[in-house]
């Protein structure tokens, strides 16, 4: 019978080290790259009017975040950049106006579409690097 060389507590401890920096880097890389797409995705949904009626229309400022700071896991947000003369106004199209019981504009819902859509995608993601995390 053979005899089996265990790993030391030393060597499961620097192990177990080295899989927290890998996978709280492969989930930094795997959150850039699910915002990326879904900003993408959010542009192609955006609805954009013929007559531009500010310098830029509201897919052009779409913006994502740095990695929040004092999170427990990776977290980025993806949205309009509301500096932009016309970021701030995004969400009536979405979710229409209504003024004293008269409807202005209907609701689009580009922001939940985008949602649906990018679901899958970044499911996929997601999966793929918990995959390459455990070597599996």
């Amino acid at each position: 019978m053979k005899k089996r060389n265990y790993d030391s507590d030393a060597d499961i401890s620097r192990k177990l080290d080295m899989l927290v920096v890998r996978s709280e880097k492969k989930a930094k890389q795997a959150v850039t790259q699910a915002a990326k797409l879904y900003e993408q995705t959010l542009i192609a949904n955006t609805p954009v009017h013929k007559r531009q009626t500010h310098t830029t229309h509201a897919k052009d400022v779409t913006k994502i975040s740095n990695f929040k700071a004092g999170e427990t896991y990776p977290v980025k947000t993806v949205g309009f950049n509301s500096n932009q003369d016309n970021g701030w106004y995004i969400h009536f199209p979405d979710i229409g106006t209504e003024v004293r019981g008269t409807v202005g504009q209907p609701g689009q819902h580009f922001i939940r579409k985008t949602q649906v859509m990018s679901k899958l995608p970044i499911m996929a993601i997601y999966t793929k690097a918990a995959e390459d995390i455990f070597d599996v």
